[in-house]
This record gives C-alpha cells, sequence and structure tokens, in this order.
C-alpha cells in the first residue's frame, strides 16, 4: 500500500481499526448464532420434558426415599440385636442347654404300649356304646311313662297317699275355736258335740225319768231308754254307757253319712263345702281319726291344708267307741259313780255353725 504523500513519518494504524472492526463484526455474529441455538434448545428440552415424566421422577424420588427410611429402621435393628447378643447370659444358656437334654432322656426311657393302649381303647370304646344303648332305651321308656301320664285325667289327691308332712305340734293360736271332724269307717263328718249333748237332756227330759231337780236317775233305766229310743241327729245315732260308774254318751255314724274318701275328689263334697266358709284366724280344725280311716284323714287334710286351715288330729285305736261326757248337772245313781265337784250350766241348745265351745289347750300340728 502505498504511503500518502503529506503523512507524518510513524506507522499507520487503519489496518488494525480495519482488523478490529471485521473481528467485532465476527464476534456479533457468533453471539447472534449463539443465541439463536440455545434458544432452541432450551424449546427442544421443554418439549421432551412432559409432566407424566415429572410425575414418574417425583415418585421414584418417594420410593427411594422410603427405601432409605427402612434402611435406617434394619440398621438400628441389627444395632439392638447386636447389643443383646452381647448381653447374654452365656452361664444361664448352658445351664438351659443341660436341663433340656436332662429332660430328653427322660422321655427316651418312657416306654409306651401301643398294643395295650389300643386294646384299653377298644374296651372303652364297647363300654361307650353299651352305655349309649342303655340310654336310648331309658329315654324310650321314659317318653312312653310320660306319653301314658298325659293321656290319664287328674284324680286330685290320691286317697292312697301315705306322704305327709311331718307333724309339729304346738298350742293353737290364742282365741282360735276347734271345729271337729270325724274319720271312721271310711268317712269324715263334722260332729257338734254340745249339740248332741242337749239332744240327750232332751230325750232324758222327755221321758219322764226325772220328775223333781233333787231326783237322781239310774244308770241302767238311761241305758235302757237310749237304746230303745232312737235318739240323735241325721248323722249321728246317740247311746248311753256307764264305763266304771261314769255315763258316757256313745255317738254312732248312720249309715251313709258323711264323705267318702272318692267322693271328697268331688267339689261339691260336704267337707269342701264346709271349710269354704270356715274363717282360717279364728278357727282350725280338729280330727279323731279312727286307723281304718287313716287315707280319708289325708285326702281331707290336703285340701284344708289348700285353704291355709291349721289343724291337729288325735289316731284313736280302730276297736274303741266313740264317746263323749253326758255333761250337765243330772243326779244318777250308777253304781260307782261319783258326782262331779261343781254343776256346770248346761250346753246351749242352739249354737251356730262353728262351735262356740272353746276348747283349751287344743293342739295343731
Amino acid at each position: 500500500m502505498k504511503k500518502k504523500k503529506g503523512s507524518s513519518g510513524g506507522a499507520s494504524l487503519d489496518s488494525l481499526l480495519d482488523t478490529m472492526t471485521n473481528v467485532v463484526g465476527i464476534l456479533v455474529i457468533l453471539l447472534t448464532v449463539t443465541q439463536l441455538g440455545v434458544g432452541q434448545a432450551v424449546e427442544r428440552i421443554k418439549g421432551a420434558v412432559t409432566e407424566e415424566a415429572m410425575e414418574e421422577s417425583q415418585q421414584n424420588v418417594k420410593e427411594l426415599r422410603e427405601k432409605l427410611a427402612l434402611e435406617k429402621e434394619q440398621l438400628e435393628t441389627i444395632k439392638e440385636l447386636t447389643q443383646k447378643k452381647d448381653n447374654v447370659n452365656v452361664e444361664e444358656q448352658q445351664a438351659l442347654a443341660e436341663k433340656l437334654k436332662k429332660e430328653l432322656e427322660k422321655l427316651k426311657e418312657i416306654r409306651v404300649d401301643i398294643d395295650k393302649l389300643k386294646k384299653q381303647i377298644d374296651e372303652r370304646d364297647k363300654q361307650v356304646q353299651t352305655l349309649e344303648k342303655e340310654i336310648v332305651t331309658r329315654e324310650k321308656e321314659l317318653a312312653d311313662i310320660k306319653a301314658k301320664l298325659a293321656k290319664t285325667p287328674d284324680p286330685g289327691p290320691t286317697p292312697n297317699a301315705k306322704i305327709v308332712n311331718l307333724p309339729n305340734p304346738r298350742d293353737a293360736p290364742k282365741g282360735a275355736k276347734p271345729i271337729e271332724y270325724i274319720c271312721r269307717h271310711g268317712r269324715v263328718i263334722r260332729v257338734e258335740i254340745p249339740a248332741l249333748q242337749q239332744l240327750a237332756y232332751q230325750a232324758i227330759a222327755q221321758s219322764r225319768l226325772v220328775t223333781a231337780p233333787e231326783q237322781a236317775v239310774d244308770c241302767a233305766k238311761l241305758e235302757e231308754l237310749f237304746e230303745n229310743k232312737n235318739v240323735g241327729n241325721r248323722d249321728w245315732r246317740i247311746k248311753l254307757k256307764a264305763v266304771g260308774g261314769v255315763p258316757y254318751l256313745l255317738l254312732e255314724l248312720r249309715e251313709g253319712r258323711g264323705d267318702t274318701t272318692e267322693r271328697l275328689s268331688k267339689s261339691n263334697a260336704l267337707f269342701r263345702q264346709e271349710i269354704r266358709k270356715i274363717n282360717p284366724q279364728l278357727f282350725y280344725l280338729d280330727f279323731r281319726v279312727w286307723a281304718d280311716s287313716y287315707d280319708t284323714y289325708l285326702v281331707a287334710r290336703s285340701y284344708a291344708d289348700q285353704r291355709d286351715l291349721m289343724a291337729g288330729w288325735t289316731a284313736l285305736d280302730p276297736n274303741s267307741d266313740f264317746r263323749v261326757p253326758l255333761g250337765g248337772n243330772l243326779k244318777l245313781t250308777c253304781e260307782g259313780y261319783k258326782p262331779p265337784p261343781s254343776s256346770p250350766k248346761p250346753p246351749e241348745p242352739d249354737l251356730p255353725p262353728p262351735t262356740k265351745r272353746d276348747l283349751p289347750g287344743g293342739k295343731i300340728d
């Protein structure tokens, strides 16, 4: 390049400026190109990474964290076991091992006879089968008995019953009055002794044997009077006998009177009708029972118990007579007779259904 005329003698800077300009231009071009390429790369990366890939990556990270936590726990467990193993008492373990060995030796010494056990089991099985057959037989018999009982009508209190409560003799409640019943000849019937005594005195008065208050009557004549005259009521025939010089009234039950054992099972039996009217707070039953009517008494007593009626009873010999005192103040000339020390008032002729005669010291059971 030719030097210009008139320039100074120093070196020219034009070439340097041209070169620098060119370098700067090239750098600007490279920078522009580089920016374009980076932008396209970012766009390509954004397009390649989807939401599903992001979620999957997050899930993987979560699983890795869980595995890491599990590994840590296992590591801690191993450390604890290692520490426990280091603390194990070796002597105790050896003693336990020796004990187990001895027990094992004992078990080896025990010998079991299998055949003998089988025989015993077979015998027991046979016994069980026999018992099962017997049980079945008994159950059939029981079922037959129940079927027969279901078809059998209820007869009420059985006259053949022999089981009663044990007697508990005690004084009757204060103020309670007895109502007397007789159980004889297989029948039960009420007896009002004061009323029968009054009938006896009426018969003596009607006989004209006593014409004056102070007149004494011979016992033999009295016996003849009651033997020949039908004295009494519809239930009882009254006779008179002098026993040891003491006159007694003999009470004989008329034929067909009273309730039989069989009739007591009926609700219209006279005995059952009468006890329905008795107040158990004021009265109690006093039974005189002959040996031939014990069954009758038991049936009658069972109905009295159903009514909560207190009762007592006296057992009498089958051959004994039913006799009661004559009572009153009648003068007699019987052989060996001794008059009573006092003169009680004669019994009242008309008495209400429960007798007003109060017997102190009455017993119930």
